[in-house]
């Protein structure tokens, strides 16, 4: 099977479930993968106010030029060096210690990071990942920075809209040596881009340190703004390595390596992907932000 049938083979399930919850998620996926309906989005979309509320009063996020990263943007699809306070990472690791994750997603898996091998025994399952559900209801310091202040404007000023949360999510991703279909559900191999609004942001925080070995997250600079045609009219987003490289340049693939408490900003419709750590885990922090609140979303949660 091709591997562009692979990945939609694992993904349809989660379309359908989509799609009947919320007719307009289903609109969206087909037409947001055209630069010219996300050019269009802006003039249809909530404007934000002059300055957009946030629930937090003050920023924990020191240091950082909101014009400089949306510029970056607006450029590359990317800036790295949104970093966190140590006190944050400090709380986010107190909450991992004691809280159970879902082993490959699973609810039935459910085991304490620290007791993985365990679980894999007791389960009889090799895993991939951890999820911690629902992680910003439980981890107050992660709710803090879905509230940030700073994060919401960078997010206003980018989407040209009144951001609307979408989801925020926690997760280990093991190195461990599975084989490839069983990778495709994770975002993992294959570069892709994602349809999750008309317009959206997402901002990443290593809470380990990540080096090549330690499955960096990849994104393909400028791919958000000069996506070949073609990328666009096929029905499935994933790309290889070798189509990628021939179209956009060796040169414009930047692998995000950085300390524990790096944060990065991406727009998602850049080809990216997370490379499978090969010898140490991941703990990854995502927030995501569009301008629609669809029901398929958790955002709930803001």
């Amino acid at each position: 099977m091709p591997n562009r049938l692979r990945r939609f083979n694992v993904k349809w399930k989660g379309y359908y479930k989509w799609s009947v919850k919320d007719y307009r998620w289903l609109l969206m996926f087909l037409i947001s993968r055209f630069n010219f309906i996300k050019k269009l989005s802006v003039y249809v979309s909530e404007k934000p106010n002059k300055k957009q509320e946030s629930l937090e009063k003050s920023s924990c996020l020191d240091s950082i030029e909101i014009d400089k990263i949306v510029d970056f943007l607006k450029k590359d699809g990317l800036y790295s060096g949104i970093n966190l306070p140590t006190n944050l990472v400090e709380e986010i690791h107190k909450y991992v210690d004691i809280a159970n994750c879902y082993g490959n997603r699973k609810p039935e898996f459910s085991f304490l990071h620290k007791e993985k091998e365990l679980a894999e025994e007791k389960y009889k399952k090799t895993f991939i990942v951890g999820d911690y559900p629902n992680v910003s209801q439980h981890c107050p310091a992660v709710r803090q920075l879905q509230r940030d202040p700073k994060l919401l404007d960078i997010a206003t000023k980018y989407l040209n809209a009144k951001p609307v949360h979408l989801s925020t999510k926690l997760w280990w991703s093991y190195a461990t040596e599975v084989p490839l279909d069983n990778r495709l559900n994770f975002a993992q191999v294959f570069f892709h881009y994602d349809l999750i609004d008309y317009r959206s942001v997402q901002f990443f925080f290593y809470l380990t340190d990540v080096d090549l070995s330690s499955g960096p997250h990849v994104c393909v600079l400028g791919s958000h703004q000069n996506k070949k045609f073609t990328h666009q009219f096929s029905f499935f987003t994933g790309r290889s390595d070798r189509d990628i490289i021939d179209y956009y340049g060796n040169d414009n693939l930047k692998f995000v390596c950085g300390k524990t408490g790096l944060g990065f900003v991406e727009d998602p419709y850049c080809f990216h992907k997370g490379i499978p750590p090969s010898q140490n885990n991941r703990l990854l922090l995502k927030i995501v932000f569009g301008i629609n609140n669809y029901r398929t979303s958790d955002s709930k949660t803001m």
